[in-house]
């Protein structure tokens, strides 16, 4: 460090560090080169499939000059323009039939060869390209007709077990689901024939914060929307899903609010999510930890819990149901015993607590959640969905 006649403080770069300054830039330089090259054939798709054309017919024109030029008079293959045409064109696509007498020419017929495989590939490699971009087109809408449904904000391959789930074939209402992410080309969806789950998913392409995206979406009229943690923006992913949710907030202000759930990384902005409209708050980092706590305790339990997890014909679910009217000012023992007394029928359900406002009450022992109220809610594990109506009479809501 020296300081100058002003005062202030300048650095004195040591001379040995020169040479190791330009080592690096002479490493990024490279790097930047290499990242260009592979950016460049990462972009390789349909619109450039013009380019592959125009390069086969510039190959192959200058190959037959060269070829016609470098063979002598008696390779009756090459003497002519229009057989060596014929003959550079069958050695591109086919591999060499006519062997060129000069050492130029063998040259220039094994590139040939060489220049021949490549342009199968990059031909093979556009076509996919094409069917598969006409696949995700079929998918993909500019704005979607339809209410009740369910719409997924951001995307990752976990999105396709949840597509799987809700669309199980124990779930009694499938709904329709709309995607909206800004990159489609991110999605790859099974074949609607391979696996039915994946019928009505749509997808809208555009930001999930941009509030005219989530009109074209319908998001008012959803049922649930989901907002997926964007892991693309790394510790900031938590910060766009707050975003999300302020502006799913916005856009039904006028309108009934579906219910939003989001995937949070981070727990500490759990609160954030919550006072930004979310109405659930799912943090993959907790329920692993309480689930490792569980089973160094209870040996056996991280079965129990994937058992209730697991959406199957064969499995369990719990379910969340509005109390029947009749059923207003019943004790839970009472209530109990009503579910009791079913236990020999197919879809048997339990009753196992009540949610009452913010207040969940699993298994209330004597008293405590006392006679049955107008808004409470029903906790029952079955193996379908209960229809309360056929039991106890009057209409539920099913959840």
């Amino acid at each position: 460090m020296a300081r100058s006649a002003s005062g202030r403080v300048y650095r004195v770069m040591n001379s040995a560090r020169r040479p190791a300054l330009k080592q690096r830039i002479a490493l990024l330089r490279r790097k930047s080169w290499r990242l260009s090259l592979v950016s460049l054939v990462a972009k390789w798709s349909r619109s450039q499939i013009w380019w592959l054309f125009a390069a086969i017919v510039v190959v192959w024109l200058l190959s037959a000059l060269l070829l016609h030029v470098l063979e002598p008079a008696d390779n009756p293959a090459f003497a002519t323009w229009g057989a060596a045409l014929w003959n550079v064109w069958v050695i591109l696509f086919s591999g060499i039939t006519e062997v060129p007498h000069s050492i130029g020419g063998r040259l220039v017929a094994s590139g040939l060869v060489v220049w021949g495989i490549a342009f199968a590939g990059l031909f093979t490699a556009g076509v996919a390209s094409i069917l598969i971009d006409r696949v995700l087109r079929r998918r993909q809408v500019t704005s979607v007709e339809m209410s009740d449904h369910l719409v997924l904000c951001n995307w990752a391959p976990r999105g396709l077990d949840w597509i799987r789930d809700v669309h199980s074939n124990i779930v009694a209402q499938r709904r329709p689901i709309v995607i909206i992410h800004d990159n489609p080309e991110d999605i790859e969806l099974p074949d609607k024939q391979d696996d039915p789950a994946f019928n009505d998913v749509y997808i809208v392409k555009g930001d999930p914060t941009n509030e005219v995206i989530l009109r074209r979406a319908k998001v008012p009229q959803a049922y649930s929307v989901v907002i997926l943690a964007d892991e693309r923006h790394g510790q900031h992913a938590d910060g766009k899903s707050i975003v999300c949710c302020i502006a799913v907030k916005n856009v039904c202000r006028s309108e009934a609010l579906p219910n939003i759930v989001v995937e949070c990384l981070d727990p500490k902005f759990r609160g954030h999510m919550r006072k930004a409209g979310a109405d659930e708050v799912i943090s993959a980092a907790q329920f692993g930890l309480r689930l490792l706590a569980r089973a160094s305790l209870f040996h056996g339990m991280t079965r129990v819990y994937q058992e209730l997890l697991t959406v199957a014909r064969d499995a369990n679910e719990m379910y969340l149901i509005s109390i029947p009217q009749t059923l207003i000012g019943k004790n839970f023992v009472e209530v109990s015993n009503i579910f009791l007394a079913e236990r020999d029928k197919k879809n048997a359900c339990l009753l196992i607590g009540i949610y009452r406002g913010e207040k969940m009450m699993l298994n209330p022992v004597g008293d405590e959640a006392g006679p049955l109220r107008d808004g409470d809610e029903l906790i029952l594990l079955s193996p379908a969905l209960p229809d309360l109506s056929r039991l106890v009479g009057g209409s539920t809501d099913k959840v």
